[in-house]
This record gives structure tokens, C-alpha cells and sequence, in this order.
């Protein structure tokens, strides 16, 4: 299956897990997410290569705050079975605007990203859509190398 940035905005029945994440700060703080993606859970698990690989680019400016931060917040929004959902008015954004120098003003549409990915959700406040890019699948990581010409000093 094909994924797209709007797929994971409506698909009920897709799975992502996060691979990694990376903090740049260098370029302002910008978040860079890592996902596998599949319909079939146990995919995602076990790590198969038939599972989409993805990344989402959120610009400099971006908070992120992960589920464990937000245990006090009640935003009022259940479980969501869907992978990406986004919020134009929050809990969480006006939280932020009150008590962390968010500026909300019609230059900078803030939006509030929540991403369910397995066992763990994240919650972006961004004044930009995230840049989505679809790599494929991901092969292993480690390279295994072997030689059929034996050595020469024996």
C-alpha cells in the first residue's frame, strides 16, 4: 500500500510505529519523525520490510509534547484510532498560548498535530504543516559482508 500525508489523516485501520526521531538544533529545533507504517500490526512488530517507511518534517518554531507530558491537560478527545489527527482550537493550544509565550496570530496558523503511533503518542503544536516524504521501505540496517577469496599471507 501506497501512504500519503491524507491517508494518515483518515485511515482507521492503519498502524505506524516510530523508528526514531531527531532534535535538530542547529536549524532551530526542527523535528524530524521516522515511522513504519502497515495495516497488519504484527508487521510493524516483528519489523518487516513490507511496511511503508515514512518521514515528517516539522519546521523550526514547533513544540513537541509526548502523552506522559500532557497527564494533567484533559483535552476532552478520546482515543483516536486514526494514525495523524489535527487540531485548528485545543485544550493543548490554548494551554499553550497562556502559559508557554505561544503567539497565536493570524500569520501563523498553529496547529495541533497528534500522532498515535504504537504504544507511545506525540503532540506537536506547529505554525506549519509538517513536510510528509514516503521512503519507501526500509531495508536492515546492518550489512553483512563476506568474502569467497581466501587470505593470501597463509
Amino acid at each position: 500500500m501506497h501512504i500519503t500525508f491524507e491517508k494518515l489523516t483518515y485511515r482507521e485501520d492503519y498502524q505506524i510505529a516510530l523508528d526514531h526521531f531527531i532534535i535538530d538544533r542547529a536549524n532551530g529545533n526542527r523535528l524530524t519523525f521516522y515511522f513504519r507504517g502497515h495495516t497488519d500490526e504484527t508487521m510493524i512488530i516483528s519489523g518487516d520490510y513490507a511496511c511503508n517507511y515514512f518521514e515528517l518534517l516539522f519546521e523550526a518554531d514547533s513544540v513537541l509534547l509526548r502523552s506522559s507530558d500532557l497527564h494533567e491537560l484533559d483535552d476532552g478527545v478520546e482515543f483516536n484510532t486514526i494514525p495523524l489527527v489535527l487540531y485548528k482550537d485545543s485544550a493543548l493550544l490554548t494551554f499553550a498560548t497562556a502559559w508557554m509565550g505561544l503567539k497565536r496570530d493570524p500569520s501563523r496558523d498553529w496547529t495541533h498535530y497528534a500522532i498515535r503511533a504504537f504504544e507511545q503518542d506525540f503532540h506537536i503544536l506547529s505554525p506549519r504543516p509538517p513536510v510528509f516524504t514516503d521512503l519507501g521501505h526500509k531495508m536492515s540496517d546492518y550489512i553483512v559482508k563476506q568474502t569467497f577469496d581466501p587470505p593470501t599471507n597463509i
